[in-house]
């Protein structure tokens, strides 16, 4: 079993010392209908759709328990897919990582994304601090975290969740989505329990710059 990531009581400590690469998302207001925490992928559409699901969903399960040096195999079994039927879908585990990844930051953002900002980055550095996957790879793959954690928007993951962050800010009136993809990027490699999170975001909102017209 993988050993818990070492806890850091304030994340804002270098949030400021870490750069944002890329360059800044300003996405256009989207309304969408709230999805409540905890809830289910929407129903997929097809038997291609399905299959690939359930291999992300089996690979999600076989990273938590072994960490991302797994085999096609070990995704497959897991998955309860061929192998055959597992290229079908990805050609490399670092395909399956990478759709994987990119599953983990939508699901997230379903989840939090409908939010008032103190509760979405309250509720989002919780779910990163406490994800089963990160938890994994904190006793067996620093330097992979490490790279988890470099913010760079050019990135699928990344752009995606820093379009969700601008929309979240740009509801609430604020603007600063690097300062806060950074913040949200710390718990990546430094986990913090509820209590420090939330002395955090209250700090973190407070220093947000409003938007001016």
């Amino acid at each position: 079993m993988a050993a818990a990531r070492s806890h850091r009581h304030d994340p804002l400590v270098e949030i400021l010392l870490t750069p944002t690469t890329g360059l800044p998302v300003r996405p256009d207001p989207v309304d969408e209908a709230p999805v409540p925490l905890g809830s289910p992928p929407a129903r997929m559409s097809s038997p291609m759709a399905r299959t690939r699901g359930a291999i992300l969903a089996g690979a999600g399960r076989a990273v938590s328990v072994s960490g991302t040096q797994i085999s096609m195999t070990q995704i497959a079994a897991a998955a309860g897919v061929a192998k055959a039927t597992l290229y079908n879908h990805f050609r490399t585990r670092d395909d399956v990582l990478a759709a994987l990844l990119l599953v983990e930051v939508d699901q997230l953002i379903r989840q939090v994304g409908h939010l008032e900002l103190t509760d979405a980055l309250l509720q989002a550095a919780l779910a990163i601090s406490e994800h089963p996957m990160l938890e994994a790879l904190g006793g067996e793959d620093t330097a992979l975290l490490a790279v988890f954690a470099r913010v760079d928007v050019r990135s699928p993951g990344w752009r995606q969740a820093a379009e969700a962050v601008a929309a979240v800010l740009n509801r609430a009136g604020r603007r600063g989505a690097p300062t806060v993809l950074r913040w949200l990027a710390s718990f990546i490699t430094g986990p913090a329990d509820l209590e420090d999170i939330r002395s955090d975001v209250s700090i973190l909102v407070a220093g947000l710059p409003p938007v001016t017209a």
